[in-house]
């Protein structure tokens, strides 16, 4: 039994209106929402995100804007610890209450300097801080592990170890991780890895890989090199029991997928996870 998703990135080129118009019909079950494709004024949005519901599309994760205590390369503003710790407390106040049981993304961002301890000891009390709020609001975290691509660029967490330790630091049952099968490509036993999460997988996102050619070059399910057997039966011996969503970037490439067909793309990998899984329910 799984439940296909889809996140808003994969389909960036769209607006909010055009995928919660097209994601039922590609079989899509579920939606990761990105901050940033929502209206600019804010009075406008509770009633986006309630529409998703109305079309049978739970939002099962959430991208803000600012997602990390530290910059990264996608969003290097502001700079100051405590300005991003506090813009990423606002928007769970603001999403939160709309959106009960979703699980809001975390990346870490980069350790100034290289200085990773000291960027762990400042992340540790925040999260912890952040997650209670979470919980007091009913909804979850999940610290996402990046690739090493990103390592200099977008975190200081980059193995499922990286994401536990921080998680297990903070000790908050609102604090877990997800798992991304393109970040996490290449990386060794990674089903007994992902098995040992446990009840700490949160969200689980799935993609292609190739050779990159920027830091946001992926591929559908099936068009790449990747093998999914490992992760997808990792997912398993966890017990996860969340969507699969489908989280592509293909930008700064000269055959962007979001330049072609993208409801073929994404057709291709839901026809790809159900020939691996069999059909999710409908």
């Amino acid at each position: 039994m799984w439940t296909f998703g889809i996140s808003e990135c994969t389909t960036k080129p769209w607006p909010f209106e055009q995928d919660l118009e097209r994601y039922p019909a590609l079989g899509a079950r579920a939606i990761e929402v990105w901050e940033s494709k929502l209206a600019r004024d804010p009075a406008a949005r509770p009633a986006q995100l309630a529409a998703a519901g109305e079309r049978g599309l739970p939002v099962c994760s959430f991208q803000a804007d600012v997602h990390s205590l530290f910059p990264t390369r996608m969003r290097p503003e502001p700079e100051e610890f405590d300005a991003r710790r506090d813009a990423f407390a606002a928007t769970l106040e603001r999403y939160a209450p709309a959106l009960p049981g979703t699980v809001f993304v975390l990346n870490t961002g980069v350790a100034r300097g290289g200085d990773v301890q000291r960027a762990f000891e400042r992340t540790i009390p925040a999260y912890r801080d952040l997650a209670r709020r979470a919980a007091e609001l009913g909804v979850r975290l999940a610290l996402e592990p990046l690739h090493p691509l990103a390592m200099n660029e977008d975190t200081f967490a980059w193995t499922l170890e990286d994401a536990r330790e921080v998680v297990d630091a903070v000790g908050e049952p609102a604090l877990g991780i997800c798992a991304d099968a393109w970040n996490l490509a290449g990386q060794h036993d990674l089903r007994a890895r992902l098995a040992a999460c446990g009840e700490k997988l949160f969200l689980a996102q799935v993609s292609d890989w190739r050779r990159p050619r920027s830091f946001l070059d992926r591929l559908p399910v099936g068009d790449g090199s990747l093998d999914l057997a490992p992760f997808l039966a990792g997912l398993r011996d966890a017990r996860y029991a969340g969507p699969l969503v489908l989280e592509i970037f293909s930008d700064d490439v000269p055959d962007s997928l979001y330049d072609g067909d993208l409801e073929a793309a994404v057709t291709r990998s839901r026809h790809r996870l159900t020939a691996l899984l069999g059909e999710p329910p409908r």
